[in-house]
Protein backbone atom coordinates (compact mmCIF):
# COMPACT_ATOMS: atom_id res chain seq x y z
CA UNK A 1 0.00 0.00 0.00
CA UNK A 2 1.37 3.36 -1.10
CA UNK A 3 1.91 6.02 1.97
CA UNK A 4 0.84 9.77 1.30
CA UNK A 5 3.75 12.11 1.25
CA UNK A 6 1.40 14.17 3.73
CA UNK A 7 0.90 11.48 6.28
CA UNK A 8 4.90 11.00 6.24
CA UNK A 9 5.27 14.55 6.72
CA UNK A 10 2.84 14.82 9.97
CA UNK A 11 4.58 11.11 11.22
CA UNK A 12 7.89 12.94 10.65
CA UNK A 13 7.56 16.27 12.61
CA UNK A 14 6.03 14.32 15.60
CA UNK A 15 9.27 12.40 15.81
CA UNK A 16 11.26 15.33 15.34
CA UNK A 17 9.59 16.90 17.83
CA UNK A 18 11.11 13.86 20.35
CA UNK A 19 14.64 14.56 18.85
CA UNK A 20 15.14 17.62 17.94
CA UNK A 21 15.91 20.71 20.17
CA UNK A 22 13.11 23.46 20.11
CA UNK A 23 14.70 25.57 17.09
CA UNK A 24 15.72 23.34 14.61
CA UNK A 25 12.12 21.82 15.51
CA UNK A 26 10.85 24.84 14.03
CA UNK A 27 13.11 25.51 11.28
CA UNK A 28 12.12 21.82 9.97
CA UNK A 29 8.46 23.12 10.45
CA UNK A 30 8.89 26.16 8.56
CA UNK A 31 10.63 24.26 5.66
CA UNK A 32 8.07 21.29 5.84
CA UNK A 33 4.72 23.96 5.34
CA UNK A 34 6.63 26.76 3.61
CA UNK A 35 8.19 24.62 0.37
CA UNK A 36 8.19 21.25 0.83
CA UNK A 37 4.58 19.75 1.38
CA UNK A 38 2.86 22.54 -0.77
CA UNK A 39 4.44 21.17 -3.90
CA UNK A 40 4.45 17.21 -3.01
CA UNK A 41 0.98 16.94 -1.22
CA UNK A 42 -0.68 15.01 -3.64
CA UNK A 43 1.91 12.54 -4.33
CA UNK A 44 2.48 8.81 -2.66
CA UNK A 45 6.08 8.61 -1.35
CA UNK A 46 6.52 5.55 -4.01
CA UNK A 47 5.71 8.37 -6.73
CA UNK A 48 8.16 10.95 -6.13
CA UNK A 49 10.81 9.69 -8.97
CA UNK A 50 13.94 11.28 -9.50
CA UNK A 51 12.42 13.23 -12.24
CA UNK A 52 10.01 14.32 -10.20
CA UNK A 53 13.09 15.89 -7.53
CA UNK A 54 14.61 17.49 -9.90
CA UNK A 55 11.43 19.41 -11.11
CA UNK A 56 11.08 20.73 -7.69
CA UNK A 57 14.89 21.67 -7.77
CA UNK A 58 14.07 23.74 -10.76
CA UNK A 59 11.20 25.57 -8.82
CA UNK A 60 13.30 25.89 -5.57
CA UNK A 61 16.16 27.68 -7.60
CA UNK A 62 13.71 30.33 -8.94
CA UNK A 63 12.90 31.81 -5.38
CA UNK A 64 16.71 33.01 -5.57
CA UNK A 65 17.64 31.41 -1.95
CA UNK A 66 20.85 31.53 -0.90
CA UNK A 67 22.92 28.13 -0.79
CA UNK A 68 22.56 26.81 2.40
CA UNK A 69 19.02 27.37 2.59
CA UNK A 70 18.59 25.21 -0.31
CA UNK A 71 20.99 22.77 0.90
CA UNK A 72 18.87 22.46 3.92
CA UNK A 73 15.68 21.47 2.01
CA UNK A 74 16.98 18.98 0.60
CA UNK A 75 18.41 17.42 3.91
CA UNK A 76 15.21 17.93 5.05
CA UNK A 77 14.45 16.19 1.68
CA UNK A 78 16.75 13.04 2.63
CA UNK A 79 15.86 12.85 6.11
CA UNK A 80 11.94 12.27 5.15
CA UNK A 81 12.86 9.97 2.96
CA UNK A 82 15.27 7.95 5.84
CA UNK A 83 12.48 8.29 7.85
CA UNK A 84 9.67 6.73 5.69
CA UNK A 85 12.37 3.81 4.48
CA UNK A 86 12.86 3.30 8.54
CA UNK A 87 9.24 3.67 9.77
CA UNK A 88 6.82 2.53 6.94
CA UNK A 89 9.30 0.32 4.63
CA UNK A 90 8.68 2.61 1.86
CA UNK A 91 10.09 3.64 -1.00
CA UNK A 92 12.98 1.18 -1.63
CA UNK A 93 15.33 4.04 -2.03
CA UNK A 94 16.26 7.62 -0.85
CA UNK A 95 15.55 9.62 -4.19
CA UNK A 96 16.99 13.24 -2.48
CA UNK A 97 20.30 11.23 -2.07
CA UNK A 98 20.43 9.71 -5.08
CA UNK A 99 19.93 12.83 -7.06
CA UNK A 100 21.81 14.76 -5.43
CA UNK A 101 22.06 18.53 -3.49
CA UNK A 102 21.36 21.37 -4.91
CA UNK A 103 24.70 23.45 -6.96
CA UNK A 104 26.95 26.37 -5.03
CA UNK A 105 26.44 29.22 -6.82
CA UNK A 106 26.96 31.87 -4.03
CA UNK A 107 29.61 34.09 -4.40
CA UNK A 108 31.88 33.59 -1.29
CA UNK A 109 31.57 36.39 1.59
CA UNK A 110 34.60 38.81 3.01
CA UNK A 111 35.02 37.86 6.48
CA UNK A 112 34.76 41.08 8.52
CA UNK A 113 36.96 40.68 11.58
CA UNK A 114 38.64 43.26 13.46
CA UNK A 115 42.12 43.52 14.16
CA UNK A 116 43.57 44.24 18.14
CA UNK A 117 43.84 48.39 17.57
CA UNK A 118 40.29 48.50 15.75
CA UNK A 119 38.90 46.56 18.34
CA UNK A 120 40.52 48.80 20.86
CA UNK A 121 39.02 51.93 19.29
CA UNK A 122 35.61 50.28 19.78
CA UNK A 123 35.77 48.43 23.37
CA UNK A 124 36.99 52.22 24.73
CA UNK A 125 33.90 53.93 23.80
CA UNK A 126 32.08 50.86 25.70
CA UNK A 127 31.13 52.70 29.45
CA UNK A 128 28.31 49.78 30.46
CA UNK A 129 29.80 47.50 32.15
CA UNK A 130 27.65 44.54 31.45
CA UNK A 131 28.11 45.08 27.75
CA UNK A 132 31.86 46.01 27.93
CA UNK A 133 32.54 42.69 29.51
CA UNK A 134 30.27 40.99 27.05
CA UNK A 135 31.84 42.41 23.94
CA UNK A 136 35.66 41.76 25.96
CA UNK A 137 34.40 38.30 26.41
CA UNK A 138 33.52 37.54 23.14
CA UNK A 139 36.54 38.85 21.47
CA UNK A 140 38.95 37.11 23.25
CA UNK A 141 37.04 33.80 23.73
CA UNK A 142 35.72 32.96 20.07
CA UNK A 143 32.76 32.09 22.01
CA UNK A 144 29.32 32.27 20.25
CA UNK A 145 26.92 34.92 21.23
CA UNK A 146 24.10 32.44 22.59
CA UNK A 147 26.60 30.05 24.74
CA UNK A 148 28.00 33.58 26.09
CA UNK A 149 24.76 34.85 27.11
CA UNK A 150 23.75 31.19 29.10
CA UNK A 151 26.70 31.30 31.06
CA UNK A 152 26.39 31.54 35.08
CA UNK A 153 28.65 32.21 37.18
CA UNK A 154 28.55 28.13 38.30
CA UNK A 155 30.27 28.22 34.79
CA UNK A 156 33.51 30.19 35.76
CA UNK A 157 36.09 27.88 37.92
CA UNK A 158 39.03 30.08 38.53
CA UNK A 159 40.59 31.19 35.33
CA UNK A 160 38.30 28.50 33.19
CA UNK A 161 34.92 28.61 31.79
CA UNK A 162 33.13 25.71 31.20
CA UNK A 163 30.50 26.09 28.24
CA UNK A 164 28.13 23.67 28.28
CA UNK A 165 24.94 25.17 26.98
CA UNK A 166 23.28 27.63 24.84
CA UNK A 167 20.41 30.18 24.50
CA UNK A 168 17.96 29.18 22.18
CA UNK A 169 15.20 31.64 20.02
CA UNK A 170 12.57 29.80 21.42
CA UNK A 171 10.73 30.54 24.23
CA UNK A 172 9.24 28.07 26.99
CA UNK A 173 7.05 29.75 29.76
CA UNK A 174 8.22 32.83 28.50
CA UNK A 175 11.65 32.59 28.80
CA UNK A 176 13.97 31.56 25.88
CA UNK A 177 15.06 27.93 26.14
CA UNK A 178 18.35 26.94 27.30
CA UNK A 179 19.67 24.14 25.68
CA UNK A 180 22.70 21.75 24.81
CA UNK A 181 24.96 23.87 22.57
CA UNK A 182 25.65 23.28 18.71
CA UNK A 183 27.19 20.21 18.95
CA UNK A 184 29.18 17.43 21.42
CA UNK A 185 32.71 19.57 20.43
CA UNK A 186 31.11 22.48 21.60
CA UNK A 187 30.76 21.38 25.39
CA UNK A 188 34.68 22.20 26.35
CA UNK A 189 36.53 24.29 28.74
CA UNK A 190 38.60 27.15 27.55
CA UNK A 191 41.20 28.85 29.90
CA UNK A 192 40.16 32.80 30.15
CA UNK A 193 42.86 35.48 30.44
CA UNK A 194 43.11 37.63 34.26
CA UNK A 195 41.86 40.64 32.82
CA UNK A 196 38.72 38.59 31.23
CA UNK A 197 38.57 36.80 34.89
CA UNK A 198 38.62 40.22 36.29
CA UNK A 199 36.27 41.87 34.39
CA UNK A 200 33.77 39.02 35.27
CA UNK A 201 34.34 39.60 38.75
CA UNK A 202 33.88 42.91 38.58
CA UNK A 203 30.42 42.59 37.42
CA UNK A 204 29.36 40.32 40.17
CA UNK A 205 30.45 43.17 42.21
CA UNK A 206 27.91 45.32 40.20
CA UNK A 207 25.24 42.84 40.34
CA UNK A 208 25.30 43.41 43.99
CA UNK A 209 24.65 47.06 44.31
CA UNK A 210 21.61 46.68 41.65
CA UNK A 211 20.16 43.07 42.87
CA UNK A 212 19.27 41.22 46.32
CA UNK A 213 20.97 37.80 47.33
CA UNK A 214 23.26 37.37 43.89
CA UNK A 215 24.35 34.08 43.78
CA UNK A 216 26.06 31.43 41.15
CA UNK A 217 22.94 31.02 39.17
CA UNK A 218 23.17 34.26 38.04
CA UNK A 219 23.70 34.93 34.14
CA UNK A 220 27.16 36.24 33.90
CA UNK A 221 26.00 38.98 31.06
CA UNK A 222 22.91 39.84 32.38
CA UNK A 223 21.66 38.69 36.38
CA UNK A 224 18.69 37.64 36.93
CA UNK A 225 18.00 37.44 32.95
CA UNK A 226 20.42 37.17 30.47
CA UNK A 227 20.86 39.99 27.86
CA UNK A 228 18.79 40.69 24.78
CA UNK A 229 20.56 39.93 21.33
CA UNK A 230 18.48 42.75 19.80
CA UNK A 231 19.94 45.00 22.09
CA UNK A 232 23.27 43.69 22.07
CA UNK A 233 23.08 44.43 18.67
CA UNK A 234 22.10 47.63 18.83
CA UNK A 235 24.60 48.59 21.58
CA UNK A 236 27.63 47.38 19.62
CA UNK A 237 26.32 49.40 16.29
CA UNK A 238 26.22 52.30 18.49
CA UNK A 239 29.72 51.66 19.82
CA UNK A 240 30.91 50.92 16.33
CA UNK A 241 30.06 54.61 14.77
CA UNK A 242 31.05 56.35 18.25
CA UNK A 243 34.78 54.52 17.61
CA UNK A 244 33.87 54.68 14.15
CA UNK A 245 35.49 51.50 13.35
CA UNK A 246 34.02 49.41 10.33
CA UNK A 247 30.46 47.76 11.53
CA UNK A 248 30.92 43.95 12.05
CA UNK A 249 28.29 41.38 12.85
CA UNK A 250 27.83 39.68 16.80
CA UNK A 251 29.21 36.41 15.20
CA UNK A 252 32.50 38.43 13.70
CA UNK A 253 33.72 38.92 17.00
CA UNK A 254 34.28 34.70 16.70
CA UNK A 255 36.10 35.06 13.89
CA UNK A 256 38.15 38.22 14.69
CA UNK A 257 39.43 35.94 18.01
CA UNK A 258 40.56 33.07 15.82
CA UNK A 259 42.13 35.63 13.37
CA UNK A 260 44.08 36.85 16.27
CA UNK A 261 45.13 33.98 17.31
CA UNK A 262 45.92 32.69 13.51
CA UNK A 263 48.41 36.04 13.27
CA UNK A 264 50.10 35.28 16.52
CA UNK A 265 51.22 31.43 15.42
CA UNK A 266 48.50 29.56 17.48
CA UNK A 267 48.33 25.61 16.17
CA UNK A 268 45.11 25.32 14.36
CA UNK A 269 44.43 22.45 16.46
CA UNK A 270 44.32 24.49 19.35
CA UNK A 271 41.96 26.92 17.88
CA UNK A 272 39.67 24.38 16.34
CA UNK A 273 39.03 22.92 20.74
CA UNK A 274 39.10 26.60 21.57
CA UNK A 275 36.48 27.14 19.25
CA UNK A 276 34.49 23.91 20.12
CA UNK A 277 34.51 23.12 15.76
CA UNK A 278 33.18 19.53 15.12
CA UNK A 279 36.58 18.74 13.41
CA UNK A 280 39.66 20.71 12.37
CA UNK A 281 38.55 20.63 8.45
CA UNK A 282 35.81 23.29 9.76
CA UNK A 283 38.33 25.62 11.21
CA UNK A 284 40.54 25.79 7.91
CA UNK A 285 38.17 25.57 6.02
CA UNK A 286 36.58 28.88 7.45
CA UNK A 287 40.14 30.52 8.13
CA UNK A 288 42.44 29.09 5.61
CA UNK A 289 42.53 33.00 4.30
CA UNK A 290 44.29 33.83 7.39
CA UNK A 291 46.90 31.68 7.75
CA UNK A 292 49.92 32.86 7.91
CA UNK A 293 52.15 32.80 4.28
CA UNK A 294 55.17 30.73 5.76
CA UNK A 295 56.76 30.45 2.05
CA UNK A 296 60.14 32.54 3.16
CA UNK A 297 60.41 30.14 6.16
CA UNK A 298 59.95 27.26 3.70
CA UNK A 299 62.67 28.67 1.36
CA UNK A 300 65.05 29.28 4.46
CA UNK A 301 64.35 25.55 5.45
CA UNK A 302 65.42 24.33 2.14
CA UNK A 303 68.40 26.29 1.68
CA UNK A 304 69.70 25.30 4.87
CA UNK A 305 69.23 21.58 3.72
CA UNK A 306 69.80 21.67 -0.21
Amino acid sequence: MKVSFKKICSSYLDYVVLKQKPQSIRSIKSRISAYILPYFENYKIDDITPLVYLEWQKKIENYGFSYKYKKALHYTMVSLFNFSITFFDCPKSNVPSKVGNFKNNDIPKDMKIWDIEEYEKFIREVKEPVYSALFEFMYFTGCRLGEALALTFNDLNDNCIYINKTISKEYINGKRAITTPKTKKSIRKILISNKTKDNIRRLREYYTTKYDNVNNDFFIFGGDSALSPTTIERKKNHYCKLANVKQIRLHDFRHSHASLLLSSGIPIVAIANRLGHADIAMTLNTYSHALPKDEKRVVELLNSIC
